[in-house]
């Protein structure tokens, strides 16, 4: 039975180990990991372009002042205190967009190396070792089988690693994140957009030699300006409230699709490895 078993176990290994030599020849994962990084990295670069942008806006807004001039009597409204949280809170983004968009470009890198022929040719030399050291008997060579096998594992790990880091970040980040992340962005570029309207510059105010009439309207049309600055403001600042909430929202997807998914499914494929290799050991 003990050796039924053994010849079981023997089997299943070795058409694991021609399986994956198969899958690195074909290359169909590695194009599907690449599509997937790739648009990745696309949305990374435009989410990057984007916060530089209203990092842009914002700076000048914060230096623009909002006069009216109700009754004759000047009034100076800034929107630099309102902006000021979300301001060092995109700035600070940009940056983390900026080494989320580096990262997926060394997966990117790592993918296209460890895809190439002469990696597959190494893995198909290792996998016909290995498959002759499975089939060795136990009690002739057992450290050199051992060490083969580990072999084996460490190359398959390298070879396969960030196919796999990245079809599952992928997957989890198609079905999850995509829309999170997307709305976020919108909704950041509708804020640049209010920023640039909220800020326009006041209308001129009339000249002293108006007619008594014309004070009259200018003085009815100043106080509708200053209510419109007003309620503008108020609606900015819930927008901005609004929008450093996305902010973080961008903040969690791009710290889960960098870094916790990658070196999440990297630590799962080595540890299902060591346990292939523990078992045929």
């Amino acid at each position: 039975m003990a050796i039924s078993a053994r010849s079981l176990g023997t089997a299943a290994g070795t058409v694991l180990l021609v399986c994956a030599v198969g899958l690195s020849w074909w290359g169909a994962l590695d194009e599907a990991a690449s599509e997937r990084t790739h648009a990745a990295l696309k949305r990374a670069l435009v989410t990057f372009a984007l916060t530089r942008t209203l990092n842009g806006v914002i700076s000048v807004a914060q230096g623009t002042q909002l006069a009216v001039e109700p009754a004759g009597v000047g009034v100076v409204i800034s929107a630099g205190e309102i902006l000021d949280p979300l301001n060092d809170l995109v700035e600070q983004f940009s940056w983390l967009t900026l080494l989320a968009a580096t990262s997926l470009g060394v997966q990117i890198m790592l993918g296209d190396m460890f895809a190439t022929t002469a990696v597959n040719v190494v893995l198909s030399v290792v996998v016909v070792l290995a498959v002759a050291a499975l089939w060795w008997p136990n009690q002739r060579g057992a450290a050199a089988r051992s060490a083969v096998l580990r072999l084996a594992a460490t190359v398959l790990f390298a070879r396969f690693a960030i196919v796999v880091a990245t079809l599952g970040t992928g997957y989890v980040n198609e079905h999850f994140l995509t829309q999170r992340e997307e709305a976020a962005v919108d909704f950041l570029s509708q804020t640049r957009t209010k920023i640039e309207s909220t800020t326009d510059a006041a209308p001129v105010p009339g000249t002293s030699t108006d007619s008594v009439l014309e004070r009259l309207n200018k003085f009815i049309d100043d106080q509708k300006q200053a209510l419109d600055v007003e309620n503008r403001l108020t609606r900015l600042r819930l927008d901005v409230e609004e929008a450093v909430e996305q902010v973080v929202n961008l903040i969690v997807v791009y710290v889960i699709e960098t870094l916790i998914l990658p070196l999440g499914f990297l630590v799962v494929a080595w540890g299902l490895v060591r346990q292939t290799w523990r078992r045929l050991t």
